[in-house]
Formats: structure tokens, sequence, C-alpha cells
């Protein structure tokens, strides 16, 4: 089955119009913020994942250049796990990034390095390992990623 990605549907970025303000939400943050976009992976017409996409300032270290988009919060629910979903998700995102987001020329990420799944399933992807440590959070040490598009 296809797997597709849905943005929320409005700009991020600088000169991006301020989203109107939802009611009190879990998980607001990413819609209130004009910065993150919340992006739904979708199986056919079946939501099966999520990440963020996070530009500006506040994406921090790990994005700090104009150029630059952070993927944040990567995931597939776990009953959709092992269908290659994250794969096919993942290739999509290059072409994905380039129609939303004019001028983005690398996207980075950030992944626990007691996740080896995940590490790998980034590398098929085409995202290389920056050989740097990210140790800001607290998940523990997190490997750092890109993909130059």
């Amino acid at each position: 089955m296809a797997i597709s990605l849905r943005a929320h549907g409005r700009p991020i970025g600088a000169g991006a119009p301020e989203p109107a303000r939802p009611a009190a939400r879990p998980h607001a943050a990413p819609e209130a913020d004009p910065d993150r976009e919340p992006v739904a992976i979708l199986e056919g017409d079946e939501p099966v994942g999520f990440f963020v996409l996070h530009r500006g300032p506040a994406a921090g270290v790990l994005a700090p250049e104009a150029r630059d988009v952070l993927l944040r919060a990567f995931l597939v629910d776990a009953s959709a796990q092992g269908r290659g979903i994250a794969t096919r998700a993942l290739a999509g995102l290059p072409d994905f990034v380039g129609e939303r987001l004019p001028g983005v020329r690398r996207i980075v990420l950030s992944v626990n390095v007691r996740n080896p799944v995940a590490i790998r399933t980034y590398a098929r992807a085409g995202f290389a390992d920056t050989g740097e440590l990210y140790l800001g959070g607290t998940a523990g040490p997190q490997h750092v990623f890109e993909l130059w598009l």
C-alpha cells in the first residue's frame, strides 16, 4: 500500500502567518509554533506515523542555519512497524521538504545510540552519521545524522 506524507497545511518559518490557537490539547506545541510543522505518515488513508519538521532558532544547535530543518519525533505506530513504512516515508522526505520548505538544503536528526534499528533505517534512507554526539537531552547520547538535499 502507498505511503504518503500529509502536512498540517500551513507554511513554516520566517514570515509564516501566525496559526490559530487551538483549544487546550495535549501535544499542541507544534501547531502553536510557526517554526514547527507536524506531519502525518499515511498508509493509504490510515495514519500510521508522525514527525515534526522544525526550523528557526528554537531548533537549536542541531539545525542552526536557515538552510537546515530538524526532523523531530519521527515514529511509526507499533502496530504498523516491520512493514517498511519508516523506510518508505523517509524515502519521500527529500521531495516533501523540497516542496514545503524551499531553501532547505539539509535535514538533520538525532537518534539514541541505543536504537540500532532506527540507526540502520536512517542510514538506509541516505542519512549520514556526522560523527558528533548530541548530549543535550534527557534520553542519553544521540548520534547526529544529516541528509544533504
